[in-house]
């Protein structure tokens, strides 16, 4: 790490192939910017350092035009195509994230709100962001569609929501019981022009959401005990009514998994690393 002898190479190749100017060309200046900075850790030589700075400058403008760009087309409702060269067929399990989740956080522009007291409420999990390849994988294998009313239970700074609307036309909802995070998400879509009818979010306590009518729940393990078991209890009465799908991701799975009332076609429904669909039993 930070092995400068490899610096001045990374740097002559960066300067003479024109690759990484194309704007459509994230993924590789997103590589690139990765491995410029982890040799920057260490490297001496004061010019050495301006060189590979100034290359991520540049490169991180072509991002900010790309981005620009990106948001006037999902502006147009064209946010399907504008994204789809970005999203992969095949999917990682982990929570981790990877250059789809730094392509979003620069054209939805959710601005990171502080909140005075980080900390979850017992059973309340700390907030993390579901990666953007989990929500995609969710999208396909629940079969998602335009007809489709979404609730997010927990959704935090929005990512979800705003992302299964754009990339399918379903109506979108998300319960958050940090106000501050609510307030962001709104601002995101309003400036991308979604409007309430299409994405919408609302800080309450996930036990007190309205479920009438929902077709997909989407969990990214928000809270445990208590709380998960009060949840699961609303969604089951909803599902006695109507057919419905819960997508889950992380160790909710698990208890989604040991419900008689829905049943999944994944070979292992209890899986934490990766999207889990689960429909309801006739």
């Amino acid at each position: 790490m930070g092995d400068a002898a490899t610096l001045p190479s990374m740097i002559a190749a960066l300067t003479a192939d024109p690759g990484w100017r194309e704007p459509m060309a994230f993924l590789y200046r997103a590589e690139a910017i990765d491995q410029l900075d982890l040799h920057l850790v260490g490297a001496s030589g004061a010019s050495l350092r301006a060189q590979a700075e100034g290359l991520i400058e540049a490169m991180e403008a072509i991002d900010r035009e790309l981005f620009d760009f990106l948001r006037g087309r999902i502006r147009r409702g064209e946010a399907r195509q504008a994204l789809s060269p970005w999203i992969a067929s095949e999917v990682m399990p982990g929570q981790h994230y990877d250059a789809l989740d730094a392509l979003l956080a620069g054209v939805l522009a959710i601005d990171e709100p502080d909140v005075a007291d980080p900390a979850p409420p017992p059973e309340m999990v700390f907030y993390q962001p579901s990666p953007a390849r989990h929500i995609v994988d969710g999208i396909r294998r629940a079969s998602i569609s335009a007809s489709d009313a979404v609730l997010d239970l927990g959704s935090g700074l929005g990512h979800g929501p705003m992302l299964v609307h754009m990339l399918t036309g379903a109506r979108a909802r998300g319960v958050e019981r940090e106000p501050a995070y609510v307030d962001s998400a709104a601002r995101a879509a309003f400036g991308l022009g979604l409007g309430r009818g299409e994405v919408a979010f609302t800080a309450m306590d996930a036990r007190d959401a309205d479920m009438t009518g929902v077709d997909v729940f989407y969990l990214f393990t928000p809270f445990l005990g208590t709380v998960l078991r009060d949840v699961l209890a609303k969604i089951e009465t909803e599902a006695s009514r109507r057919p419905l799908r819960v997508v889950a991701l992380g160790p909710c799975a698990r208890s989604f998994a040991r419900m008689p009332w829905l049943h999944s076609r994944d070979p292992d429904p209890a899986a934490t690393d990766r999207i889990v669909v689960f429909r309801s039993s006739p």
